[in-house]
């Protein structure tokens, strides 16, 4: 048994096993071994290293996680079991969750960072496929108790059905938001499709057969809960379908909803039975006595209503002080529990009277009945289970919030519940568990990423700071400054020494807009770029949808927008202003400098124009008609004075810089929308609406081939070798230049001058994250996870904001084998 031990704990065995019969062989020898090795089987390796069962188990679990995109990429194997592992155990692993304390790195027999650490060598001695290494712990827990049932999109709701075997859950996630999961085995059942908006209620009938939702977009809808499949729409309420309920019986649904309504339904047939009208507000909940007779429901007009089912009529109204989120019956029908002012009150049901308090001080979100005699509640950082008689707290159970409204489920038994969230897992856990420790780069998300292609450093914004990661994977934090200008773009120099965001500047007299110029190295400012207090700019200058601006290609000269149809130009070096570039009449959505910094590029999308000023002297060398929106139809040759633009007439000019000088070819009768030129201005590529690609001769404007597309092409790039172009199809196609021959088509998001001009270029879409090196369209490497933007610095080093684990912060080291590097 203990060489069964050994074995599956060497590398080239799991990749072996993998490659030969798959990542569900694997699994199985994981788990047969497991099932047959004794607790205190241990087998020493080297390094003094000792493993067991227990290595086996998180081994396991780590190869489950990745389990689908192992199928796929069996050869990315040491990557993903590497990145899972170094970050299980490893001493410097506490520093990035919280709280620091508590973790498998206290674990006396922490040694699987160090088994990762030995398979690195391993693999790196062997000459190992290029891989990915993570620079910060990946979220998925390798050893807990709970599960994790994932969603697309933040979870409001949660609702186990009567005998605890299936959970429903509702989530923003449109089309695809009401799930079915399998309590035993965490497997999703059904997903009911239909909402168009976010679910905020569920309710199970009493057999179990049913399952209703409301959600934003004013409906409810009745499921058939073991085929899925639709049974009624109740559509068209006045508001948000906020909650639902079943009669006891199964016959009725009440709804309540935005609209300060709640109506009855008829399971049978979908019908309106009546409508119930009283509350001065929103009708926030909704809840059926035991006995049917009579329904509860909580509004924010700081009331809760009882009301006879039989005729509509209200028995009683309570007074609770606060808005009442929540509101249940015990199973008896002696007390009607609800969220008060602070904490939990209980109304007797015999003369609907509010005689005490069930305990608490915070205000709580929702309560549950467990039992007749204790509560399960829900606040912004806790669960906790309350004695309903003395109002004592007889177990807390704390979670991190996460800033967002969570929905809680309770088990039917009482011991376990699922709490919802809005990073798209529902975590299923036992009340008296130990929370898990929480990554901290899932507790703030990424909101915007910028940086220089191949540069070293990149800005990720938090919401609750900045951050810069170099080159090197060093992560610094600065605060945020309130003056920024919020949602728009930074930039970095050409060589890295300044980076630059558009600001409001807030003074005593006057608000204008500016350009901050932070130092690199110490995060500090510099100096702000600006006109003169009580110049130009308007009140409206202000909310300029749009700040885009340029650093020259030699880092001394900054562009940009900083009021409605100019271009400002400063030196850096010192903050002076240099020019002021008019000649458009709307917003400039574009500012660029030429390759050889001769000339300042701008566009705007009223009148469509595009404009070159010379840089020494601010005069415009060319006017001219492109189209600019929905992206810019320019291009500039690398290697030679000439730029491209295309027209909405079909034309295709040629400018040399900065002569103006210009050449016409007609490139189609559809618009053209975007432009290629080759670095050395020989060749230039036009997209045109009418779905085909053409390449001209540029010094004959002569057709050199056509390149027909399936969709529209609204991007294209000229390599040395190949033609890249993108399309509205998500697919990027790669097409060899010399014959036009089609090479490849990736279904991703591509950029094509990246594709050609960089030493390595990213696919994003809904797969895992794919890199590649210049002008070839197979992939170097794989990583898990989707990324929904990314920034290739200098090195292989990435960042990146994750998509199917919504805006997580990546940082990635590329590794090549020795024979691989350039």
């Amino acid at each position: 048994m203990t060489d069964e031990l050994s074995a599956l704990t060497e590398l080239p065995t799991l990749e072996r096993l993998v490659k030969a019969e798959g990542v569900e062989a694997l699994l199985a020898a994981l788990d047969a071994a497991l099932s047959r090795l004794p607790a205190d089987a241990r087998v020493r390796k080297e390094d003094s290293l000792t493993v067991g069962p227990r290595t086996l188990r998180i081994l396991r679990s780590a190869v489950a996680l990745d389990s689908g995109f192992l199928r796929e990429h069996p050869e990315a194997l040491f990557q993903s079991l590497y990145n899972r592992l170094r970050w299980f155990d490893a001493p410097d692993t506490a520093a990035h969750f919280t709280p620091e304390g508590k973790g498998p790195w206290s674990h006396p027999e922490a040694h699987l960072y160090a088994l990762a650490q030995q398979w690195r060598r391993q693999h790196e001695a062997r000459g190992g496929a290029p891989w990915l290494e993570s620079l910060l712990p990946l979220p998925g827990e390798l050893e807990s108790e709970d599960q994790v049932l994932p969603h697309g999109a933040h979870v409001l709701c949660a609702a186990y059905n009567p005998t605890g075997t299936r959970l429903a859950t509702g989530s923003w996630d449109d089309g695809q938001n009401v799930r079915i999961w399998d309590v035993a085995t965490g497997q999703c059942i059904h997903v009911l499709e239909g909402h168009e908006g976010e679910v905020l209620g569920l309710a199970w009938s009493a057999d179990g057969t049913r399952l209703a939702s409301g959600s934003r977009d004013h409906d409810a809808r009745l499921w058939d809960a073991e085929t899925g499949e639709l049974l009624h729409e109740m559509t068209g309420q006045e508001g948000r379908v906020t909650s639902v309920a079943f009669s006891p019986d199964g016959r009725l649904l009440a709804a309540a909803n935005l609209g300060w309504r709640v109506r009855l339904f008829d399971v049978a047939s979908g019908e309106e039975v009546r409508t119930l009208e009283g509350h001065e507000q929103s009708a926030l909940c909704v809840a059926f006595h035991p006995s049917g007779r009579w329904l509860a429901t909580g509004s924010s007009d700081e009331t809760a209503r009882i009301w006879d089912v039989a005729t509509g009529t209200q028995v009683a109204c309570i007074q609770a002080g606060t808005l009442v989120q929540d509101l249940e019956f015990s199973s008896d029908g002696e007390w009607l529990a609800l969220t008060a002012s602070e904490g939990i009150a209980l109304v007797e049901t015999e003369g609907w009277t509010q005689v005490r308090k069930a305990g608490g001080k915070d205000p709580y979100s929702h309560v549950a009945w467990l039992g007749t005699a204790r509560l399960g509640v829900l606040t912004y950082n806790r669960l906790e289970v309350l004695d309903a008689r003395s109002g004592d707290v007889l177990r807390t159970r704390p979670y991190e919030s996460d800033g967002h409204e969570r929905g809680v489920a309770f088990h039917p038994a009482g011991q376990r519940f699922a709490l919802t969230a809005v990073d798209g897992k529902v975590r299923v856990s036992e009340m008296d568990s130990e929370p898990a420790p929480t990554l901290l780069t899932e507790k703030e998300r990424v909101q915007n990423l910028w940086g220089r292609p191949e540069g070293e450093v990149a800005i990720v914004r938090r919401m609750d700071a900045t951050l810069a990661v170099d080159a090197r994977g060093h992560i610094r934090s600065f605060a945020p400054d309130y003056e920024e200008a919020y949602g728009q773009a930074w930039k970095t120099s050409p060589h890295d020494t300044l980076l630059a965001y558009p600001v409001s500047l807030m003074e005593e007299e006057s608000s204008r807009l500016g350009i901050r110029l932070l130092d690199v190295k110490s995060l500090t400012p510099v100096r702000a770029l600006s006109v003169n207090p009580g110049g130009e700019q308007g009140e409206r200058a202000l909310f300029l949808e749009e700040r885009p601006m340029a650093f020259s290609p030699d880092g001394q000269l900054l562009a940009g927008v900083v009021e409605p149809g100019k271009v400002r130009v400063w030196r850096v070096a010192d903050g002076a202003l240099l020019h002021s570039l008019g000649g458009h009449e709307g917003p400039v959505t574009l500012v660029d400098f030429t390759p050889d910094g001769t000339c300042v590029v701008s566009g705007s999308p009223k009148g469509s124009r595009l404009l070159l000023h010379e840089v020494k002297g601010g005069t415009a060398v060319v006017d001219t008609e492109a189209l600019v929106k929905p992206a810019p139809a320019y291009a500039a040759a690398a290697h030679a004075p000439w730029i491209a633009v295309g027209r909405g007439s079909g034309e295709l000019e040629l400018f040399e810089v900065p002569t103006g000088t210009r050449r016409v070819i007609q490139a189609a009768e559809a618009p053209v929308i975007g432009v290629g030129l080759s670095a050395d201005g020989a060749r230039v590529a036009a997209c045109c609406r009418d779905e085909v690609v053409r390449i001209f001769d540029a010094r004959t404007g002569a057709l050199v081939r056509e390149l027909p597309h399936p969709a529209l092409a609204f991007s294209v790039a000229l390599g040395e070798g190949v033609v890249v172009t993108m399309a509205n199809d998500q697919c990027a196609r790669f097409f060899e230049l010399a014959t036009g021959a089609p090479l490849r088509e990736i279904q991703a998001s591509v950029t094509p001058r990246e594709a050609v001009g960089q030493r390595f270029w990213e696919a994003l879409g809904d797969g895992p994250f794919a890199l590649y090196r210049r002008e070839e369209p197979e992939p170097l490497v794989h990583f898990q996870d989707a990324m929904e933007a990314s920034v290739l610095l200098r090195d292989g080093l990435i960042v990146g904001r994750g998509r199917s684990e919504r805006d997580m912060l990546y940082v990635l080291k590329l590794h090549l084998p020795s024979r691989a590097r350039p």
